[in-house]
């Protein structure tokens, strides 16, 4: 068992900027990751940035919501006869929203964008001898994103948002080998800093159907943009005599480039039923259009394609007006396919999902959300690796009055 530093460890994460990372939170995964089309006030919509002023001011009262969220994953990767497992978790969200005036609330967010996390050992015999080589490839870093958020209400029901957003990371390769029983060892170093920013816009409308239903659609368009950065590859040896490795001299800088490499463009539709925190059946539909997308990874260039992603989901809440605490409880589930972004021997890798969980009421100041994914990514055939996964969302939801003032009659 590996313990992983991102969000579990996985070899289709290798591939260019690593694998982008999902921008919804605990209780958007329990229904399929749906949420473009509507929200609620207790958490903070990251999909899309027109629904953040959404039931932020009722009556004299504007509120504040604060939320933070971890993501972990166990994973079982299986490819031929070779099987292998891990665990990783990190933080997925850290958000701000606050209103400004009535119809205008500003929200700041920092999440990671993508992720790349995954190590690889190889044992090489040589024909007629004993000894063996081993060669260890380690795959790690991501890019983080930081997103300003402005949301306004145009008119009744109708809500427009945008983002500006400043993605920074970096990706590093080490290659190390050495002949097995022998301390030193060679390593081959690759680290990749990019930084740069995006954009995204968003579009939401709820009609009244009736006096207790609702009808909701959204959309948003995320603005791909080229990264800017540097790329230093180094070569040193090591030596480790069981107190961790040392470097036996300072590292050789065999070159140092600039570099460009792309965020994709990628847009998602969404239609919502709602009866106010009562039910809520959703559907979304997005793309993520890679095609075209300049890679500093050369590999990235043949593996990579536009990829799609659709999503359904509900919600129950027995009764939001009653005292007892199980019947404040919101009880979600979903299902999530993925046509991935990428193809291995000229087969799309597919990622089919179940999702499910809770919101708990903590006091009348926000919840806790419990969210658990089932699903399997890619095939035990065609060449392709095959990854079994238990993902685990957690996120805690807290609201409060911003600058309450007393009114006198």
């Amino acid at each position: 068992l590996v313990f992983a530093q991102g969000h579990g460890s996985s070899p289709y994460s290798i591939i260019g900027i690593g694998e982008i990372a999902p921008e919804t939170v605990a209780s958007q995964d329990m229904m399929g990751g749906t949420g473009v089309s509507f929200a609620n006030s207790f958490y903070v919509n990251q999909l899309n940035p027109a629904l953040l002023v959404k039931n932020r001011s009722i009556g004299f009262n504007k509120y504040v919501s604060f939320n933070i969220g971890l993501n972990g994953a166990y994973k079982t990767i299986q490819q031929g006869n070779k099987i292998t497992d891990n665990f990783g978790m990190n933080m997925n969200n850290f958000s701000l929203v606050f209103p400004i005036k009535n119809k205008w609330a500003m929200g700041v967010s920092m999440r990671p964008y993508s992720v790349s996390d995954y190590t690889s050992v190889k044992t090489i015999d040589f024909a007629g001898s004993s000894e063996q080589r081993i060669q260890e490839i380690k795959n790690q870093g991501g890019l983080s994103r930081i997103a300003f958020t402005n949301s306004f209400e145009l008119a009744k029901g109708l809500y427009f948002g945008v983002d500006g957003q400043y993605n920074y990371g970096y990706i590093s390769v080490d290659t190390s080998a050495n002949m097995k029983g022998v301390a030193s060892y060679q390593r081959y170093s690759s680290r990749t800093n990019l930084k740069g920013v995006s954009a995204r816009t968003g579009l939401a409308y709820q009609q009244k159907i009736n006096k207790k239903w609702k009808v909701n659609v959204g959309s948003f368009y995320q603005l791909g943009r080229d990264l800017k950065g540097d790329q230093i590859r180094t070569y040193s040896i090591l030596t480790d005599n069981g107190e961790g490795p040392a470097y036996d001299k300072v590292p050789d800088t065999l070159g140092i480039r600039n570099v460009n490499s792309g965020i994709p463009s990628s847009y998602k539709v969404g239609l919502s039923l709602e009866k106010t925190y009562n039910w809520v059946f959703a559907a979304d539909y997005g793309k993520t259009l890679w095609t075209g997308v300049n890679q500093f990874d050369p590999n990235a260039k043949n593996m990579m394609n536009d990829a799609t992603e659709m999503n359904v989901g509900m919600e129950w809440m027995p009764n939001s007006s009653s005292s007892k605490y199980l019947d404040l409880v919101f009880y979600r589930l979903g299902f999530k396919h993925v046509n991935s972004p990428y193809t291995v021997n000229g087969s799309r890798v597919i990622d089919n999902s179940f999702s499910l969980g809770v919101s708990l009421p903590m006091g009348k100041s926000g919840y806790f959300d419990v969210a658990a994914m089932m699903g399997r990514r890619g095939s035990n055939a065609a060449g392709q690796i095959q990854e079994n996964y238990t993902k685990i969302s957690l996120n805690v939801s807290l609201m409060s009055v911003w600058f309450y003032k007393q009114r006198i009659d």
